[in-house]
């Protein structure tokens, strides 16, 4: 979602860990020129810089502290892999209390979401994300809410209608609204696919650790075949 305000700084870590990527400074310094050309191309102002770290996710987290949302590729390793070898992605999910971007292109998505699939658990941690949709419909997104009843959630039903309601108010029209029993990843994942998503948004508890490993968030990440914004609970 870009406004006049919006600015974007590109950042590119050299490392010279002898296992790290074989990215030369020069591939690197012609990738942040071509990204500050699609920006402005968009309109947005930007700024590049390279920094040399021996582990790019610490050199991102850092960063992240001062800035609104953080936007990272993947290179679609499944999970398992991704944690024993180690995915900047991943380590991103884990460590930042920050807005995350997992960004994977679609085609035809000419740079912006067209369909945005938002879950909710109808806690109050999922107010954030339900209303980032909502901006994201007001932008031009559509939007659908889905709801996975996993009986944690006293009243998650009537919450669930009123964050509806509120996107509506935010979209100009009722979002479509699928419920759905059974485990949340595999349900946000399926139905992302099948009605052709190009971003799920959904909520983060803040779980860092071993404990991070079990989240649904930290599994959507990693299975869903389109882009993730993880936003906080707080």
């Amino acid at each position: 979602m870009s406004t006049p305000e919006t600015s974007l700084r590109f950042i590119a870590i050299y490392t010279s860990f002898e296992l790290g990527p074989d990215h030369t400074k020069e591939k690197l310094q012609e990738a942040l020129e071509e990204a500050v050309a699609i920006a402005e191309v968009a309109g947005i102002s930007a700024e590049t810089e390279m920094q040399e770290g021996r582990y790019a996710s610490k050199v991102l987290l850092g960063e992240a502290e001062n800035h609104d949302l953080l936007v990272i590729g993947t290179h679609g390793r499944s999970r398992v892999a991704g944690i024993l070898l180690g995915s900047t992605a991943g380590e991103m999910t884990h460590g930042t209390h920050h807005p995350l971007l997992i960004a994977r292109e679609q085609p035809s998505m000419n740079g912006k979401p067209q369909k945005v699939l938002v879950a909710s658990d109808g806690s109050d941690g999922s107010w954030p994300p339900a209303r980032v949709a909502g901006d994201l419909g007001a932008a031009g997104a559509t939007v659908e809410l889905i709801h996975v009843d996993d009986g944690k959630h006293p009243g998650a039903d009537e919450v669930v209608a009123e964050q509806a309601a509120e996107i509506a108010a935010a979209v100009g029209g009722e979002p479509e609204l699928l419920k759905e029993e059974g485990h949340p990843t595999e349900k946000i994942v399926e139905a992302a696919r099948e009605r052709g998503a190009s971003l799920i948004v959904c909520g983060r508890r803040g779980l860092t650790g071993i404990k991070s490993l079990g989240s649904v968030s930290e599994r959507v990440v990693h299975q869903a075949g389109c882009s993730v914004m993880l936003i906080p609970a707080h």
